[in-house]
């Protein structure tokens, strides 16, 4: 996978979410993985149990064939999983003869809905599809290791159920920062997407802003739908860097950007940069960390200058 689309980051789109999931799929992939994400939380719902959802490419992508190998296939993970996970494969492969066109759809829809970056991307997400942790690519852990490491991830719900049970017996302020903890546990972005109705409760909740949440979210919401746009002015730029650059430039122009809004976009930038020419993309990656150094984009950009950088 080249870098332009490692970097990327789709904003996630709402639209046709509910339609895709009321249309039928078949339900069962190999080795007891679901392929409906509506069965899979009616099934996780009614055993207890949170879903463990990955996207995968399983014909082309060399990560994705490395976990099925080390991890999916053996029999410590098919043993010990299901205790506390129902399965579901959500698959992009090249050859789709095999995929109803609903299960090919379903795809688009949820990998937006979830903001996939790039694959082997899993989530573990409760009964409702609400996500608590996520991971993307393979380590290379053993199958024994990588199962405790989902199990660990329990404890993280647990949080997350805890911040939101505080929650429901707390009023005004005191509920949004109880709320905005238990979303604490997941990215901005994930939190924006797939937590809706907290988000939006948060900032009713925090209106006067003394709780300093509702100038946080609305700048998170602002945040992606700037990202909605850039994505967008990056497509009419066409397959041209320079057309994509140009149009990048005029959003900025347009928009004025601030913060990690504009991180993101001087990250695309860098991103575009880097085939052709490097101290173009050093550059616009400098000035997108300073931006906002500890922000998901800006602990990305540290891992790239040192690996790609770190002798210039």
């Amino acid at each position: 996978m080249n870098l332009i689309h490692t970097l990327t980051r789709k904003a996630a789109l709402a639209i046709g979410v509910a339609t895709i999931l009321s249309l039928p799929l078949n339900s069962q992939a190999a080795d007891g993985w679901l392929v409906d994400f509506e069965k899979a939380k009616v099934q996780a719902a009614k055993e207890g149990k949170s879903i463990l959802m990955e996207f995968t490419g399983s014909d082309w992508c060399p990560p994705c064939k490395a976990l099925a190998k080390g991890v999916l296939t053996q029999e410590v993970f098919k043993t010990e999983a299901p205790k506390n996970f129902v399965l579901l494969k959500l698959d992009n492969p090249n050859d789709k003869s095999k995929q109803t066109p609903e299960e090919i759809e379903q795809y688009k829809v949820l990998s937006k809905q979830y903001a996939v970056q790039g694959v082997p991307t899993i989530f573990l997400t409760d009964a409702k599809g609400k996500p608590y942790w996520q991971t993307v690519g393979y380590s290379g852990d053993p199958a024994d290791k990588y199962v405790a490491n989902l199990n660990a991830q329990l404890a993280t719900l647990a949080k997350r159920d805890a911040a939101f049970a505080k929650a429901e017996k707390a009023k005004g302020t005191e509920k949004a920062k109880h709320l905005a903890e238990g979303l604490s546990l997941v990215s901005n972005e994930l939190a924006l997407n797939t937590y809706s109705d907290e988000v939006a409760e948060i900032i009713k909740l925090d209106a006067d802003n003394k709780a300093g949440l509702k100038a946080k979210f609305e700048g998170l919401k602002n945040s992606v739908e700037f990202k909605s746009e850039l994505e967008a002015a990056m497509r009419s730029g066409g397959a041209d860097p320079k057309g994509v650059l140009a149009a990048i430039d005029k959003l900025i122009d347009e928009k004025k950007p601030t913060g990690e809004a504009l991180q993101e976009a001087l990250f695309y930038k860098g991103s575009i940069y880097f085939r052709d020419d490097k101290a173009k993309a050093k550059a616009a990656l400098l000035e997108a960390q300073k931006l906002a150094p500890n922000s998901e984009t800006g602990q990305r950009i540290n891992g790239i200058l040192d690996r790609f950088f770190k002798e210039e």
